[in-house]
């Protein structure tokens, strides 16, 4: 395991334990929710950086090995790479997922969870998880950079954070003014709030195109109708 993906696991193990504490009275989930978090977790946590190492070493390492570190970024600069140019391709993809009809419904799943915590932050259709632009982008500047163990560290960094911004535990206001915390992100889980708050790492994309909306506490209400559990995960098959 990558000294990068540390980062998430540390963080799920602690977020789930803080997340018990801060559990609304009535809030919970049925089986087949269970079974939903259950699954993304396996996907986005194990399948798809399987994929993503088997791309960089089995596909690109071999084809195209006059490639591999041609960005001279540094440490820091490929960490910086992954934290913010990725962060900013995550922004508009996730705007087009809310946007054209067919991406909604493969996206329409992670939305249709009835409450939000630190579980329910891989929830997806099976499909979708190979559409982000960590799949698609991650290993191919990875492979590219000079110091792919800095970019990979922020890829770690990237899903803690995610973790994090779908927990309940709240962070200081002043951080919403940079990052995207989970007020705002919870935010954009409520019935009202899905067309807000699209960043992943930084509320700063959001200010700048127009699509941000401040939150000053977790909202009462969560989810968005769709069909039965099975159905969401296989979309469209």
């Amino acid at each position: 395991m990558h000294q990068g993906w540390y980062l998430p696991l540390f963080a799920f193990v602690l977020l789930a334990a803080l997340d018990r504490r801060h559990k609304p009275d009535g809030a919970g989930y049925s089986r087949a929710d269970r079974w939903l978090n259950l699954a993304g977790l396996a996907v986005q946590g194990v399948l798809v950086p399987l994929a993503g190492y088997a791309i960089a070493t089995s596909l690109l390492k071999p084809k195209l090995p006059q490639l591999a570190g041609v960005l001279p970024l540094g440490w820091f600069g490929a960490l910086l790479l992954n934290l913010i140019i990725v962060d900013f391709c995550y922004y508009w993809q996730h705007r087009l997922f809310h946007r054209v009809p067919f991406l909604w419904a493969l996206h329409r799943c992670h939305h249709a969870s009835p409450t939000l915590d630190v579980w329910a932050t891989s929830r997806n259709s099976l499909a979708v998880n190979f559409l982000f632009v960590y799949l698609l982008l991650n290993p191919l500047l990875g492979f590219l950079c000079d110091s792919p163990d800095g970019f990979f560290v922020g890829a770690g960094l990237t899903a803690a954070l995610d973790l994090w911004r779908h927990s309940r535990v709240a962070a200081p206001p002043a951080l919403g003014t940079v990052l995207v915390t989970p007020w705002l992100h919870h935010l954009h889980h409520s019935p009202g709030g899905t067309n807000a708050n699209f960043g992943a790492n930084f509320i700063l994309w959001d200010r700048c195109f127009g699509t941000a909306r401040q939150a000053q506490a977790f909202p009462d209400r969560y989810g968005v109708s769709a069909p039965g559990a099975w159905r969401q995960f296989l979309f469209p098959w």
